[in-house]
């Protein structure tokens, strides 16, 4: 009985049992058998003590009678308490199952508490694998650019003049331009043009054309423009006249249109460094990794634009083998191009890129140069005696010699906004027709100078002719041994071969340098080029 009543206390305490619906009927059940079971045990014990205390020969004859039946009330204790051992099993046994079931619960929370862990590490980890390719993806971007040419068409035409539309868009309407630009496959017999060389000797216009053309195909609706990268290659520049420089600023303006792309070229950077764009093999292993991008079945539609081919003085060769490469390695890919005609591009091209190439010569125009000259003489006409007789003659005069060539122009008008109205005729007869005639005037005019010695003129002119690059007015100062203000002077004084950009002294074309370079000896300097850098670091 002490059992029992101790284990009732434990089994029918609130605080010992599982919630939950099945456990709780159980409980019910359970605890309406232990009552039942402690009714029968006492009434069991009380009729014990009362026939204890009783008459025992009166009890004897009630045994003998069987009228108290203590058989069958022991029966029933002992079935009752059969019943209650069966409920507490049962009860047992649901409550195991409700806690296992809670267990069974609580494991599924903690794996899926688990499970977020584990993604939320995992996009950590992707996030710092993504921020640490993007740091290399930014590294090798920075490393691998020479020059922003975006920048450089602002730095080109600040050094030139503004660029007039009629001057270039009358290449839009020309039918090598417009195959140039069509890139409709469907047709088999008109194989698409793929590559445009734009020729023409110095001076004409070149350079001005081709940033035209560059911001024409940069302004088309974006759903249908192909991506854009160009280059210009300066002569005058060492570090922007090489094949090197020209593929390096390729692929960087195509790696910001097409950032994918840098995979082809990732591997190697993480395995070389920098070391990649600047050393002796730069080139080979540039145009591995371009080669292998135009092979890229997610390469978009581009356009790749070269200005000034014939002033790549170093792997000239290379650079046209690869764009012949790439003509026959991929469609996506359009070539544009400009050079003088001494650079023979149809000779160095591969047979199997000849049918996608059309060319241009520029200088078989006439009236894009009569435009320009137009604009310049609306300039004249406000200054000092240059009324409409006089402009009427210097027009005819400057289009019997202009040539058609660009630079002329500009330099005789450069004359003439110096010289009264009344003496431009005069002035403008003294000029010979050609770059090279009208150079050796303009050196013939600089030795008549009189307000600094012609030797100092011709000493400035020396010195940026052996130049690698531009040299700031100062550095200039220094290497010619002249005062500041002398040789800023002297600059005005040479302004048909020098020009000043953002405090920058260059050569004002690719000619000029030419000229200066083949009269070194007999115009600038009795010495060769050898002894003038000698005497330069002197």
């Amino acid at each position: 009985m002490d059992w029992y009543c101790a284990l009732t206390e434990h089994l029918l305490n609130e605080n010992n049992v599982i919630a939950g619906k099945d456990l709780k009927a159980v409980l019910c059940k359970l605890e309406k058998s232990i009552v039942d079971l402690y009714k029968n045990l006492l009434q069991y014990q009380m009729k014990s003590i009362c026939s204890y205390y009783c008459n025992q020969g009166y009890i004897f004859l009630r045994g003998l009678l069987s009228l108290d039946d203590w058989d069958g009330d022991l029966k029933g204790v002992t079935d009752t308490e059969a019943i209650v051992q069966n409920n507490i099993a049962q009860f047992f046994q649901e409550e195991t199952r409700t806690f296992l079931g809670k267990v069974a619960s609580h494991a599924r929370g903690m794996e899926t508490r688990l499970g977020d862990i584990h993604q939320t590490l995992q996009e950590f980890i992707s996030s710092q694998k993504d921020a640490h390719r993007q740091d290399i993806e930014s590294a090798c971007r920075r490393d691998l650019r020479v020059i922003d040419p975006q920048h450089d068409i602002e730095r080109i035409e600040k050094s030139k003049e503004d660029l007039l539309d009629d001057v270039y868009k009358w290449i839009l309407d020309t039918p090598q331009y417009t195959a140039f630009t069509n890139w409709d496959n469907s047709r088999s017999d008109h194989p698409l043009r793929r590559l445009l060389w734009i020729k023409g000797h110095a001076g004409t216009g070149k350079t001005m054309l081709m940033i035209g053309l560059i911001r024409q195909l940069s302004h088309q609706p974006i759903a249908l423009s192909p991506a854009l990268s160009f280059f210009f290659c300066q002569g005058i520049d060492t570090a922007l006249n090489n094949a090197t420089a020209v593929l390096r600023s390729l692929i960087w303006l195509l790696l910001l249109q097409q950032p994918y792309l840098i995979s082809h070229l990732l591997q190697r950077y993480k395995d070389s460094g920098a070391e990649l764009f600047r050393d002796q093999n730069a080139f080979i292993a540039l145009s591995e990794a371009f080669r292998s991008m135009l092979r890229d079945p997610q390469l978009s539609p581009v356009y790749l634009a070269v200005d000034a081919l014939d002033e790549c003085a170093q792997g000239r060769s290379d650079l046209i083998d690869l764009i012949s490469t790439s003509l026959t390695q991929s469609q996506n890919v359009k070539w544009l191009i400009s050079s003088r005609p001494e650079v023979d591009v149809l000779a160095d091209l591969k047979s199997d890129a000849l049918e996608t190439f059309i060319e241009l010569d520029t200088q078989l125009l006439e009236a894009p140069v009569n435009i320009y000259i137009d604009y310049k003489l609306a300039i004249l006409k406000q200054r000092k005696g240059y009324n409409d007789s006089v402009l009427a003659e210097v027009a005819y005069e400057i289009r019997q010699r202009a040539e058609n060539t660009y630079l002329w122009v500009a330099l005789a008008f450069k004359v003439l906004e110096t010289v009264h109205g009344g003496y431009a005729i005069k002035r403008i007869r003294e000029i010979p027709p050609g770059l090279s005639d009208l150079y050796d005037h303009m050196m013939t005019r600089i030795e008549e100078g009189q307000m600094i010695e012609p030797q100092d003129c011709k000493t400035v002119l020396a010195v940026m002719s052996l130049s690698f690059r531009p040299l700031s007015i100062s550095e200039l100062s220094v290497l010619t041994d002249l005062l500041f203000d002398v040789a800023e002077t002297a600059i005005e004084m040479c302004g048909s071969f020098l020009t000043i950009t953002n405090g920058s002294v260059n050569l004002i074309h690719q000619s000029a340098k030419d000229y200066l370079e083949k009269n070194y000896e007999s115009r600038l300097h009795p010495a060769r080029t050898a002894q003038g850098h000698a005497e330069i670091i002197r």
